[in-house]
């Protein structure tokens, strides 16, 4: 292993991306007038690199491929975060933070973001587009997204889960800043921790990503970005309340604790499901009963002479019930008594960010890390699942530009991963543990702007599964200022939490039949995009088109099909492979009108019980219409959701013959948004058409008898819901 671990070293000695350079002068505006600021602190979103303004506002700074957000901030004017497609002269005015009537307005925020500059295809979410529905959580801030999915994995926990290239989400990186988070025991339910008002921005990409990220991006990673400590907000506040019965509070402050140099911030959340709702009328509760409370601490130091550090730690509650109507948690769980679930979760995290960057801005050291605890009780009817998790994940990163036109650059670092799990189910203990060091490097090659070839390679030792390289490739060629394309292909593996990631399974009559407690997934994706940016009619208009395919060498398969008593967890033994189409069209017909138009098809097949089928509860289709308006000023916001889903297969089990396919369905949302000097009000509506699939849970009449089964979800299983939020932000002086 030593060997292997120093012969990458020499093969590949410093990595780096490629990066340009942003010239630029900021302004302040004084009495009409605009007059240099010097001191401004200039720094790009969610990293430690960083300059400051000279003494005539002029500054310069270097851009990485993948860094797009810049901010502006300083003492007595309000923050500024531009969005930098390409390196360029670019001229900043700051507006004082003073109490006056004046507003101007200087362009729209789309709220997403396609770039063409990023070496690897990424699509920006940012709070313009978050704030277009509730996003009560990270599960509900796709509502308006073409490419990522959302869907309950079971009609009794409230779980969520995505699917990105028409996999479930277990194979996209889910990350929190940059570092892995959402994964092991908080696979099944990690979508629900992150609460929406809480995020900054997402990045969604699509197939395998940088090595630098680590081995486990297979169909995407997505990325979320929390609120800074040093971010212009005083105060913020948000409350929602709904027609079912859920209610929710969010709060975040900020404190300049010795000037611009260190910050911190509290970030609380609040929420609860406190209506008991059968509108279909099963005797099951279409949403089960929870309450979570989340506190998160966040500091921040930079010398703004290229040091940052950043540490933080979250607290997380969380207590469900779901079931039949009449469960009760306080009962004994007894097939004498009605159907329940009962998920009691703990969880703790902790971060350190910190970096250095030389003077000449080309050579740059960070280390990033976090830690899990997390514990769960629970059971399901008259069965009992308990585990716990302690991990930790450090990864220590040195870049490095290998000359002075940022043609050649390099990227190396060594990561480290500790997963320790321990498991109980059916009185079978599930314990293991996960050690992988690893060693990656990347090399860019950047000979025009138009011009992106970059290529990685890792080496990961797992104590388990032994060693195993990752390879993956980046291509970008910028045709002209309309034609943008992009390649990319990488293998990505996974190590598969048998239980962990299928605990929802529990929700039915049938048990589970597994040999291996843990195992590890391999498979190949390949991917290609072209971007198109017109001027049509004076306004911008954008057309992408991208099909990625995703192969399978190894990967756990859930056969819901072969037996009636049992669903079987087993390795694959045949082909599995998924395709991906899309193609969606951005434009602003009018002025402040944005509408965008998207169509993704999927053909996603795997082979169970011997032959190879399409893979169940997945719709082939999905059409997506979203129209924004706002009005002068931007008093008024209106914003217009269709999704249009194709139809699937259903699992076609011994148990339930006949249940062949799904029909295609329609879901509905809008809201309205008023905007006030320091916040807005928003009223809005999901599922207008109130559509449910039928018979969410099967055999809900006898619960403890075979047939019974509220696993099999490809619709929705709530109905119309009319909600109701209020935000409100103060920013500092």
């Amino acid at each position: 292993m030593i060997k292997q671990i120093l012969f990458l070293m020499m093969l590949f000695p410093v990595i780096i991306q490629a990066q340009q350079t942003v010239k630029g002068v900021v302004l302040g505006k004084d009495n009409g007038s605009e007059n240099p600021l010097p001191g401004v602190n200039i720094y790009w979103e969610g990293t430690t690199q960083g300059v400051v303004s000279d003494s005539k506002g002029a500054f310069e700074i270097r851009k990485g491929s993948q860094q797009h957000m810049l901010v502006f901030s300083f003492v007595g004017y309000n923050p500024q975060t531009i969005h930098v497609d390409k390196p360029g002269n670019l001229k900043v005015v700051l507006e004082p933070n003073l109490e006056i009537e004046e507003v101007t307005v200087v362009q729209k925020d789309r709220g997403t973001y396609l770039s063409a500059m990023s070496t690897i295809k990424m699509e920006r979410i940012g709070s313009a587009e978050l704030h277009k529905a509730a996003c009560c959580n990270l599960a509900e801030s796709f509502e308006t997204n073409p490419s990522v999915d959302v869907n309950y994995s079971d009609a009794v926990t409230g779980a969520k889960q995505i699917r990105l290239l028409g996999l479930d989400g277990i194979y996209s990186q889910l990350q929190v800043e940059n570092l892995p988070d959402l994964r092991g025991l908080a696979t099944t339910f990690g979508l629900n921790y992150i609460p929406g008002p809480w995020m900054e921005s997402i990045q969604v990409s699509k197939g395998a990503s940088s090595v630098v990220n680590g081995y486990e991006s297979i169909a995407g990673q997505i990325n979320a970005e929390i609120k800074k400590p040093d971010s212009g907000e005083k105060l913020f506040l948000n409350g929602y309340t709904s027609t079912h019965g859920r209610l929710e509070f969010n709060g975040n402050t900020n404190l300049k604790v010795y000037k611009d140099m260190i910050s911190t911030a509290l970030l609380v959340h609040a929420s609860g499901q406190t209506m008991r709702n059968d509108d279909n009328g099963d005797g099951f509760m279409d949403e089960p009963l929870y309450s979570q409370f989340q506190v998160s601490n966040r500091w921040k130091f930079t010398n703004y002479k290229g040091f940052m550090t950043q540490v933080g730690v979250n607290v997380l509650m969380e207590d469900r019930l779901g079931g039949q109507m009449g469960f009760e948690n306080d009962r004994v769980p007894s097939v004498n008594n009605p159907y329940g679930i009962s998920i009691k979760t703990n969880r703790v995290t902790g971060y350190l960010k910190s970096g250095i960057v030389s003077k000449d801005q080309r050579t740059a050291l960070a280390l990033v890390s976090n830690f899990t605890g997390h514990k769960t009780n629970s059971f399901y009817g008259i069965t009992d699942y308990d585990a716990r998790e302690t991990r930790f994940y450090g990864n220590l990163i040195l870049t490095r530009d290998l000359d002075e036109a940022s043609v050649h650059a390099l990227n190396t670092g060594f990561s480290y991963l500790h997963d320790d799990i321990t498991e109980t189910l059916y009185a079978r203990n599930l314990d293991r543990k996960e050690s992988v060091p690893g060693v990656f490097a990347e090399y860019t090659l950047k000979p025009s702007e138009r011009l992106t070839f970059m290529a990685g390679l890792r080496a990961d030792f797992h104590n388990i599964y032994g060693t195993f390289v990752t390879p993956r490739m980046h291509f970008r060629y910028k045709l002209n200022d309309h034609y943008t394309f992009r390649a990319n292909a990488g293998r990505g593996y996974r190590s598969a939490n048998v239980v962990a990631e299928n605990n929802y399974l529990l929700a039915g009559y049938r048990t589970l039949n597994f040999t291996d407690k843990s195992m590890l997934e391999e498979a190949w994706n390949f991917g290609v995009s072209f971007v198109q940016d017109y001027k049509l009619w004076e306004r911008d208009l954008q057309i992408n088109a991208e099909y990625f395919r995703t192969d399978f060498q190894s990967q756990l398969v859930v056969d819901r099909e072969t037996s009636a008593d049992e669903i079987i967890l087993s390795a694959l033994d045949g082909k599995s492979f998924a395709n991906s189409l899309q193609v969606d069209v951005r434009y602003q017909p009018i002025e402040r009108l944005d509408v965008l138009l998207a169509y993704r098809w999927n053909d996603t097949k795997q082979t169970i019980g011997g032959e190879l089928k399409e893979f169940p509860l997945n719709s082939r289709y999905k059409g997506l219409i979203n129209l924004n308006y706002y009005t002068n000023l931007k008093k008024w916001m209106f914003d217009y959701t269709v999704q249009f889903n194709g139809g699937g297969r259903l699992p076609d089990n011994i148990a339930t013959p006949g249940n062949t396919g799904f029909d295609p369905f329609t879901v509905m949302n809008a809201q309205v948004t008023r905007y006030f000097r320091y916040g807005s009000i928003y009223l809005g509506a999901e599922n207008l058409t109130n559509f449910t699939q039928p018979n969410p849970v099967l055999g809900a009449s006898n619960p403890w008898s075979p047939g019974f089964d509220a696993t099999n979800i490809w619709g929705p299983v709530v109905g119309r819901k009319v909600y109701l939020g209020v935000r409100f932000n103060l920013n500092y002086n």
